[in-house]
């Protein structure tokens, strides 16, 4: 069986407009992903049906439309699975070379190096 949470970078845009904005027939979502650039109708319909084979979204009649989307998987959730695997397989499980590479490339602020250090001082608590 397929892992509802094995999504390419092409369905998350998908998923990213159905987590923003709920249930969204094609049209919705085709009109949200030309916002950005514009996509084929029928790349859109097969990754839409690609992610409910998964199980990551299911399809629901309308009286409206033809069908409305809904995502079975929450973001959090989705993020955390992400955020797990690129840390085992890009830095081996270790979240320190991760933080490291960050702070010394510069890519967190002070000021959100300090906020961090905040949360973390208030998680203690």
């Amino acid at each position: 069986m397929k892992d509802k949470y094995d999504i390419t970078n092409a369905e998350l845009e998908i998923m990213q407009i159905l987590w923003d904005n709920g249930a969204c027939g094609l049209t919705e979502v085709l009109l949200e992903l030309d916002k950005t650039k514009k996509r084929n109708k029928n790349t859109v319909k097969t990754l839409i049906y690609r992610l409910v084979d998964k199980g990551s979204i299911v399809s629901q009649k309308n009286s409206m439309q033809d069908a409305v989307y809904l995502p079975t998987i929450n973001e959090r959730d989705y993020l955390a699975k992400a955020n797990k695997s690129f840390l085992n397989n890009i830095y081996k499980g270790n979240i320190k070379k991760l933080l490291l590479n960050f702070v010394e490339d510069e890519t967190v602020s002070k000021e959100e190096l300090q906020n961090l250090v905040n949360l973390l001082e208030s998680e203690e608590e």
